[in-house]
């Protein structure tokens, strides 16, 4: 799928039911999440990233962090409770309206709107740590692997980067079909094409991957140092997915 249609998709999805499009449990569609209960979610898992962070004798820089992805924020905030300054980053306008409407710490956090393939709106060595969880997923690879490039770009020597991205399908994983061959051959605007008339041009969450092996090639091949590759569930049951720490020196 093309850039400009996933902007288009979550835009849509900020419009309509945010918070559920965010974390898709089946019990908060039609705006059943509670907000507390919701941003407290981000807490949780910030405090569990950090504690896993120091569990492997790293400490947590200080300093700058990016929140790629942002959505409405619930990551953001929980992780200006551990830095100077949080910068959240999201493709869709309705996202960061929203955002901003429910930040509790001022300008400490601080949200973009980003719709390019790129992070140029930030200058190199920003940042001394970056978090991206459920996002890279959900666009196609030649857009998420060129962000893992940005992450590195970004970052400032001796600051930590820890993201999410699914490696492949659990579904029909033996062996590829010659129809799914043709589909992973087809460039991205053919298989937008398909996907609008599959899904009868309604928007939806998509989900790709990219194997661990090429993740990890990316982050060398950018004067990244990966320390450690764990399985990582978010992705949900039908994909095979890993979390990622790496460090610039």
């Amino acid at each position: 799928m093309r850039l400009k249609d996933t902007q288009k998709y979550w835009d849509f999805f900020g419009k309509s039911d945010p918070l559920f499009f965010i974390l898709t449990f089946k019990d908060k569609r039609g705006g059943k999440w509670n907000k507390e209960e919701f941003f407290n979610t981000g807490k949780q898992e910030i405090a569990e990233s950090i504690n896993y962070i120091k569990s492997l004798g790293f400490e947590i820089p200080a300093g700058r962090a990016l929140d790629f992805g942002c959505g409405v924020g619930r990551l953001t905030q929980s992780l200006a409770d551990n830095f100077s300054e949080v910068c959240g980053v999201d493709i869709a306008p309705s996202m960061i309206a929203l955002a901003n409407q429910y930040n509790r710490y001022g300008d400490k956090c601080k949200y973009f709107l980003n719709q390019k393939d790129n992070l140029g709106l930030f200058p190199d060595r920003s940042f001394s740590f970056i978090y991206s969880k459920i996002t890279l997923q959900h666009m196609a690879p030649e857009y998420s692997k060129n962000y893992i490039k940005e992450f590195a770009r970004l970052l400032k020597p001796g600051g930590l980067m820890l993201f999410q991205l699914p490696s492949e399908s659990n579904v029909n994983m033996a062996p590829f079909t010659l129809k799914s061959r043709i589909k992973k051959a087809l460039p991205v605007f053919l298989t937008d094409k398909y996907y609008r008339v599959k899904y009868h041009f309604q928007p939806v969450v998509e989900m790709y991957g990219t194997p661990a092996e090429e993740v990890k090639k990316i982050l060398n091949g950018c004067g990244a140092r990966v320390i450690d590759v764990k399985p990582d569930g978010s992705a949900g049951k039908n994909w095979k997915s890993f979390q990622y720490l790496a460090e610039i020196k």
